[in-house]
């Protein structure tokens, strides 16, 4: 099986970015301690109290940007104990293509059932008191529609972020593939040339039992380019959508990849929504406010395709993909982002999990390296050396319903490939970590 068939498409073509970064000293930090392969087991039994009025963050830039923004407070991230299994894929797999494949969310039910996620387009979670002990449920929550037809944005689905605050009623946004190797469309043998992706999305009103379509599609579409899919090209579209998360003024925050039409380089967006039961009401961060707007090529044609493309948010301090986590941290009063970069660190490129800072969603930090991981782009052989992708924070003791705040301490999760493009042999990890002020 292709390695393309075994995760979402962040592999190969992330790391064609790497001529994008930026360059910058800093120290290596020292690695994790090795990894056990026991369930993890849960730091407390008492499930933290289930509230809907927890303090939000305060209003990121309403429509212009903030002239002179306020200063990230200086911080380290840190490892702070030993790695844990939560998700084993020879024990815990509910049939072959059960996997982690793509970062951990998690969200609390109106009872206070954790639900955590890390899915396939088989769409399912796992379940319990607490998000420290949760386990496997096989009854799938959503299934990919499969459809042939890339106008209708529903081929390959993956529910790729979560936001409830009454647990009754859930949102999604999915990362959708229109994989075109599959239908027939590609005349040259590059399958990430005939792929097409975009961000659609999703509602539960069983408290995240089951999961359906919010509009009949394509009219579910939250974010694509504004190009219609042209094989034979690159890996192009919109993907990969971190953690929906919220702030005081009551505005609805994502962040997303795009991979530019016919070239697929890559770059991050940031996209936010007044109303996330409307998918079409997601606007882009354009440089000067959150007037940009998505729109559905097959059926709105663009006059001036220029102005429905996002543009690159902070590259120069996060680069081109740094999307997988998004929280607001609660000890130190502002946004944190995890995900994967590069760097330039005592005189090579260093791939890794990386972490910055900002009070505004818009002004990043430079991105600080976590920790030097092999990736599916740095390993020598991709299709018998174990690698990592997805990295997420999640604080079991956040009283956000979606998990979207940390505090002082919280957990990385990740997911390691095993032989990835062997086997679909792929667990879910987490290491606890910490934050620090720096004097």
């Amino acid at each position: 099986m292709r390695l393309i068939l075994l995760a979402v498409g962040t592999i190969l073509i992330v790391g064609a970015c790497a001529g994008d970064q930026d360059t910058s000293t800093s120290t290596v930090p020292t690695a994790p301690p090795a990894a056990t392969t026991t369930t993890a087991t849960p730091v407390t039994t008492t499930p933290p109290p289930v509230t809907t009025t927890a303090p939000l963050p305060p209003a990121s830039t309403s429509t212009t940007l903030v002239p002179t923004p306020l200063a990230p407070v200086p911080a380290l991230l840190t490892f702070d104990g030993p790695e844990e299994v939560v998700f084993d894929w020879t024990t815990d797999a509910c049939d072959t293509r059960d996997i982690p494949d793509l970062p951990a969310r998690a969200f609390r039910d109106a009872n206070g059932l954790v639900s955590l996620l890390s899915t396939h387009p088989i769409n399912r979670r796992s379940t319990g008191p607490t998000l420290n002990d949760v386990t496997r449920d096989c009854e799938p929550i959503f299934k990919a529609t499969r459809s042939g037809d890339p106008a209708q944005f529903t081929d390959e689905e993956w529910i790729a972020s979560v936001y409830t605050e009454d647990g009754e009623t859930i949102y999604a946004l999915v990362h959708n593939e229109y994989q075109g190797w599959s239908r027939g469309d590609c005349v040259g043998t590059e399958n990430f040339n005939c792929w097409y992706n975009s961000i659609t999305s999703l509602i539960s009103t069983d408290g995240g039992k089951t999961f359906t379509y919010p509009r009949p599609p394509p009219e579910h579409l939250v974010a694509s380019l504004p190009y219609p899919y042209i094989p034979d090209s690159a890996a192009v579209g919109v993907f990969s959508p971190s953690n929906i998360v919220r702030d005081a003024e009551g505005f609805y925050y994502a962040l997303v990849k795009v991979g530019a039409n016919r070239t697929g380089r890559q770059t991050v967006c940031l996209m936010r929504t007044d109303s996330l039961d409307d998918p079409t009401s997601w606007r882009f961060w354009n440089g000067t406010a959150f007037d940009g707007i998505f729109v559905n090529p097959y059926t709105n044609k663009p006059e001036s395709p220029s102005k429905n493309k996002c543009p690159a948010l902070a590259i120069n301090e996060i680069g081109a993909q740094m999307i997988e986590s998004l929280t607001w941290n609660t000890f130190l009063n502002q946004w944190v982002l995890v995900g994967i970069s590069a760097d330039t660190i005592d005189g090579r490129e260093v791939w890794g999990f990386y972490y910055s800072y900002s009070t505004d969603l818009i002004n990043w930090t430079r991105r600080e390296l976590l920790i030097e991981i092999a990736l599916p782009w740095t390993v020598e052989s991709p299709g018998t050396d174990v690698f990592y992708l997805y990295p997420s924070l999640l604080d079991p003791n956040s009283d956000s319903m979606s998990f979207m705040t940390t505090g002082e301490t919280a957990y990385l999760y990740y997911t390691r490939m095993n032989s990835a493009a062997s086997t679909f042999d792929r667990d879910l990890l987490r290491v606890p970590v910490r934050f620090s002020t720096i004097p």
